[in-house]
């Protein structure tokens, strides 16, 4: 484990969604119309996609959703900016190709959630549930997950530097060769954690998380 004199999450600052006062609130029969869905500037609520709902293309830029219901939904391409999801159920959805810049998830079901090979920056996650969700070979930029559940949650050869995990529930999550330099999870449940050795590099731990990961590392604490 390497101890860093630096402490990254003290200086790292996420830009918030920038979103507009006042949103206008959405037509639901015309807003998720057809498969190449754009939305800008639109407050959206109590809105619910059919059952594993198939779309080419999803783009929200400056847009509010609350409690919308896009479980199981198969989405090809997606780029959201500036966009808050609260209370939105995204249980089992598959986002590919996904941009996400300045965008907020408060207290949304996500488990099961598949998003490899994403692109995030400044993004915030809060609350919720997303155990099983999947974020393999993304590249996660300030992003912060705060009182997330993220239990078998897999990250396996993702991008996490500079990441904070702020008590989370990461139990038996998968970080293979992820890159965890900077990424702190200090006061988070790292039991069961699945990682190698030379993986660990850089992550900020507590005393406590580090007494848990000697064995991974081969050092014996007597």
């Amino acid at each position: 484990m390497t101890r860093r004199t630096a402490k990254p999450s003290a200086a790292f600052k996420r830009d918030p969604a920038d979103l507009p006062h006042d949103l206008p609130e959405a037509d639901a029969t015309t807003a998720f119309a057809g498969t190449d869905i754009r939305i800008a500037e639109l407050a959206l609520h109590g809105i619910r996609l059919p059952e594993a709902a198939s779309l080419d293309s999803l783009r929200l830029d400056s847009c509010l959703l609350r409690t919308v219901a896009m479980p199981g939904a198969e989405i090809r391409s997606a780029k959201w900016k500036d966009v808050r999801f609260s209370g939105c159920d995204l249980a089992n959805a598959e986002v590919r190709a996904l941009t996400a810049i300045r965008v907020e998830f408060a207290g949304c079901r996500m488990t099961g959630l598949r998003l490899n090979e994403a692109a995030w920056q400044n993004v915030l996650v809060s609350g919720g549930d997303q155990r099983y969700a999947q974020f393999r070979f993304s590249v996660l930029q300030h992003t912060e997950f705060e009182d997330c559940d993220l239990q078998d949650a897999d990250f396996y050869g993702a991008d996490l530097r500079g990441c904070i995990f702020r008590a989370c529930n990461l139990r038996n999550a998968e970080m293979s060769k992820a890159k965890l330099d900077g990424a702190d999870l200090r006061g988070s449940n790292i039991d069961g954690l699945r990682l190698g050795a030379s993986d660990a590099a850089g992550a900020i731990v507590d005393a406590a998380q580090a007494l848990s990961l000697a064995p991974l590392l081969g050092i014996r604490i007597l």
